[in-house]
Parts: structure tokens; sequence; C-alpha cells
């Protein structure tokens, strides 16, 4: 590998533009007028919602959590069922049509059958889903039972994503999983025995000692299982967390460096699409009838998403924000009657040409036509000096239509050329 573009892999942009300014408690009472959830326009909207809950906390996840405990599942639900009650009844949301729900954690799986139905009746009751097109919900093959997922079909669940990470129980071992492999094929096998054939995938590469032949392996193993929808990552290893604390006392041996990290990606590339999958983002690859609505409608069509739990991020009537990180802070708000979002940022229609490239460049390329329709000029005209830099460097390719990233430079880089389009403030909000 050359010289590298950037001296590190950024992570995908999920949102943009993203919460970054604390609320204040002045600000906490203004929140219906910033979201203008009074106003009783119909809409289209995205729902997620967090379940921070694991069975055992991975040393290498970034994202809010809390280690599973039947109390504390009890007081979060119920807090969790006041907030989407507090949305519920506003005019924006009553007159909103729900079109695709994500239920993510943390773990959603390691909920009971009781919880899981609970949860459902409280989304039927509080949120207008009757246009609703894909309910997908998150865990691990460890905790999803056969029982879990027929409840979960019969309640609406079309679409199952499992963190598998690997099917190779050694490499498992060294990141901590609960799950195995044998654990990953039952969990398919039992979705698809329960009528939930959307299984989608997250498989995990540059573990710590890895190799390309133990890579390429996990990665047959999604063919055979005739995934539709994979989602590669990159494993990070982030400062002071116990993965890393591991590699460096040696009990672990390191993983790869960047070049391998490159080598990695552009293997699963081509091999994926030899074997009928398309890139569809930075991260996702899908065969025919693989696609996830939920991402399409958000990173294509950008429509508002109504997040709530744990840390969220949302974007609700021109304001997007982030809900409080911490479990007991989140239910002490929530007593008390306020919306639990801890930073906001009211989106002004300066971002919305940064928004066009920073969440659509994730998806690899951008309707070059399009951008010129919305805002008077093409993207390279408003963003000059960046797309100067991106075509010296080989990372995208402008057509007349469409600008795309190339293969397989700028698909490597693909999410370091997103995070160029963000704006100083709103680009300190996203983790290294």
């Amino acid at each position: 590998m050359n010289k590298p573009v950037y001296p590190f892999r950024e992570i995908g942009i999920g949102h943009y533009p993203m919460g970054n300014t604390p609320v204040s408690p002045e600000d906490s009472k203004r929140l219906p007028s910033l979201m203008n959830l009074n106003q009783a326009a119909a809409s289209s909207k995205l729902v997620y919602v967090h379940i921070p809950f694991c069975d055992s906390i991975c040393p290498f996840c970034p994202y809010p959590k809390a280690f599973n405990e039947q109390g504390a599942r009890k007081d979060y639900l119920a807090a969790l069922f006041r907030e989407l009650e507090m949305y519920g009844m506003t005019p924006q949301i009553r007159n909103c049509s729900v079109e695709a729900l994500y239920i993510g954690g943390g773990t959603p799986s390691v909920l009971d059958e009781e919880e899981i139905t609970a949860l459902f009746e409280q989304l039927q009751a509080t949120l207008p889903m009757h246009n609703i097109e894909e309910i997908t919900f998150e865990g691990n093959p460890a905790s999803f039972t056969a029982a879990k997922l027929k409840l979960l079909q019969a309640l609406g669940v079309n679409r199952i994503s499992l963190g598998v990470q690997t099917f190779n129980d050694e490499l498992g071992r060294r990141l901590g999983l609960l799950q195995t492999g044998e654990d990953s094929l039952r969990a398919i096998q039992d979705s698809r025995e329960a009528g939930i054939a959307n299984v989608s995938l997250d498989l995990m590469y540059n573990l710590p000692g890895q190799t390309m032949q133990e890579w390429l392996e996990d990665l047959a193993k999604v063919v055979e299982l005739d995934i539709g929808h994979v989602t590669l990552f990159p494993l990070k290893i982030i400062p002071g967390f116990g993965l890393a604390k591991r590699i460096a006392s040696g009990e672990l041996p390191a993983c790869g460096g960047l070049e391998l990290e490159q080598q990695m990606y552009i293997e699963a590339c081509r091999y994926l699409e030899s074997q009928g999958y398309s890139v569809e983002s930075t991260y996702d690859f899908v065969r025919p009838g693989g696609h996830h609505v939920y991402s399409r409608k958000h990173f294509d069509d950008y429509l508002d998403l109504l997040s709530v739990g744990l840390g969220a991020f949302g974007d609700v009537g021109g304001y997007a924000y982030q809900n409080v990180k911490l479990l007991p802070e989140y239910v002490k708000k929530i007593t008390s009657g306020d919306l639990p979002i801890a930073l906001g940022y009211e989106v002004k229609a300066e971002d919305l040409p940064n928004q066009f490239l920073a969440m659509g460049l994730r998806r690899t390329a951008i309707d070059r036509q399009q951008f010129r329709r919305k805002f008077g000029v093409f993207p390279e005209e408003h963003f000059p000096e960046l797309f100067d830099k991106f075509v010296k460097e080989g990372l995208v390719e402008i057509r007349e239509d469409t600008i795309a990233l190339t293969r397989f430079h700028g698909l490597f880089w693909g999410n370091n050329v997103c995070k160029e389009f963000c704006e100083e403030q709103i680009k300190m909000a996203f983790p290294k």
C-alpha cells in the first residue's frame, strides 16, 4: 500500500447533522417547540429504539450499554415507555406515518418474552405504525431462542440483525464473545423456521491475530448460508478498553496494520461481488431481496428519525439530538417529566448540502444532478477544494450524473471522505 491518504480510518457517519450543544434546563423546556412537536403536519418517519442491556460487556464496544439485570430492565422499560408516550401524544408524531422501525442496542434479544410483548404493545399504542414496511430486531445469537423468534414474527418483525462478528470460535474467544459459531448457525436457522427470512449479519475483520484465510472462511460461511445482507466492520481498538489492555500486555496477539486491513476489505469486496452481492455502502453488501428499508430511507431520503432510549441519536422537526448516556440520569429525566435529551442542534439550510454528501457518499455514490436541482450548483462547484483533493487522491470519480467513491481506494477511505463534509463544530461530535 502506498502512503495512506489519512492516518486512520474513520467510523461511518450514521447521522448528520448531530446534536453537539449541551441542552440547558431552560432549553429542555423548549424542546417541544424546537422539535416542532406541536405541528400537526403529516409526515413519514423512522423510529429507533435503544435497548442497552447485555449479558456480557464486549471489550471493544463503544455504544451506550448496561449489564443485564432484571431490576434495571424493569426501571428502564418503564422510562422508555414513558418517553414513547411523551412523543406519541404530540400532534407531529400522532399525524406521522412510521415507515420502518429498528430495535437495536445493546442487545435487545436479552429481553424476555413478556418484556418483548410489552414493548410492542407500547409501540403500537403510542406510534402510528399502520403503514410500516420493515421492523428490524437486533440481537446476539446466544440470547435469541426459537420461542422469542416465533413471538417476534407474530408481532410483525420481518428482519433480524445478528451480531455474529465471527464464526471462528478461537477468534471469538479473543474478542470475549458470548456466542459460538454454533450459536450463530442455530439463530439463523431458528429465524428462518420462525418465518423471518430476512436475516442480516454483522462480521468484524482485522481481529487480533486473524489471518486472511480465516477472514475468507468467515465470508464463505455467509455465502454458504445464503445471507441476504452482511455488514463488515473493521475492529477498532479503543484505548483504555479491555481489549486494548489485553493486546498491550501481550495476552492477545496484535491486530494487523492498515495495509492488512485494506487487503481484507478489498478481498471481501471482490469475493462477495463474485457471489452475487453488491456494495451498498462503505460497510454493507446485499444480495437481491436483502436491502434494508430503514437504511435506504435514512441515508437516501433523509426521513425524520425519532430515536428513543439511552444515548439514542435522532432528528425530528429540524432538530438533531442525542439522549443522555447514563442509565440513572435517563430514568431521572423521564421521571421528572422531561425529554431525556442531552445534546441538541437546530438544523440550518446551509447544513443540507453537507448532509447530502456526508450521508449520501456513505452509500458509495450521490446523484450529481439531484444535488444541483436542490442547491443550484453541482457538488464540485459548492465544495471545489475538497473535490479537487478527492480527485487528485483518486478517492472519487465525477461523472455526468453521479459522483462515486472509486474502487477500491475510495470505498476503503469512504468514511473519511464523508467526514470531510462535516462542519468543524459538528465534526467534533463524532467519535474517533
